[in-house]
């Protein structure tokens, strides 16, 4: 059996660093963070607002430290019912961005929001295709038309304290998001059918900063994602490459050069 079955943005990402990344990646179970659960909260919010109640349990905040809190932190639990829980403030934190998104002045003008599956969006719409070998697999956020009738994927980023063209900018190509418009948009650019790739970047403030990802910057992404679907087969070929760090992608004497 291959040790690799599938691959998604995340597991390309992994990947790009070492096989190694990869597959501490695939074999670990890792708890969702605050940040991760915070993530998930404004997804719902903005994405599918009528889920919140069958997802999450928000509670007022408790102190862990004390012995009341310790208490009804446990109420908590025994009632969550494999729901999320999220205090108040962290609920309100969510709520606010989720508000200034709904209010930014390029999601309004380009009707990004708009829930209509013929002329609108759908939301967090699977991705599921084969390219070169291997099945990919993802979560779309937004899939649909924009007001003037334009194919458009779009993508919500959260980005902490980052904010602006520059720094939005930046943090695009080092965590390699254009990549993930490569893959998201391959089944529609493959054909040649025209759509637009957005990614709305969101920080802690509530500033949206919107970039689109061209079909240019898509194509220059897909020659890094052939290259990596390249690795992917030869560690199937040769499991034991999935030991290896970051060396792999050094040269034949193991250096990476400066």
């Amino acid at each position: 059996m291959n040790a690799i079955t599938h691959l998604s943005f995340s597991r390309l990402g992994e990947l790009e660093h070492s096989p190694l990344a990869l597959k501490k990646y695939m074999e670990g179970s890792r708890s969702a963070t605050a940040a991760m659960n915070e993530g998930s909260l404004l997804d719902c919010l903005l994405f599918e607002p009528e889920k919140l109640e069958s997802r999450f349990l928000i509670i007022d905040k408790v102190s862990k430290a004390t012995k009341e809190g310790k208490a009804l932190f446990a109420d908590a639990l025994e009632n969550a019912n494999g729901r999320t829980i999220m205090n108040r403030e962290q609920y309100d934190e969510q709520k606010f961005i989720c508000t200034c998104i709904e209010a930014n002045a390029t999601v309004l003008h380009h009707g990004l929001l708009r829930r209509d599956d013929t002329d609108g969006f759908k939301f967090q719409v699977p991705v599921d295709f084969f390219y070169h070998g291997f099945k990919h697999r993802g979560i779309k956020d937004a899939d649909g038309y924009d007001r003037n009738g334009n194919r458009v994927i779009w993508d919500l980023k959260r980005m902490a304290s980052r904010s602006g063209e520059s720094l939005v900018r930046s943090q695009i190509r080092n965590m390699g998001y254009d990549l993930q418009a490569a893959i998201y948009c391959w089944p529609l650019d493959e054909k040649n059918e025209p759509v637009k790739y957005y990614i709305l970047a969101v920080d802690n403030e509530g500033y949206v900063t919107p970039f689109e990802v061209t079909r240019d910057a898509r194509e220059k992404a897909r020659i890094r994602w052939n290259k990596l679907i390249k690795a992917a087969h030869q560690i199937n070929m040769e499991p034991h490459l999935l030991e290896s760090g970051c060396e792999f992608w050094a040269g034949s004497e193991g250096f990476f050069n400066f």
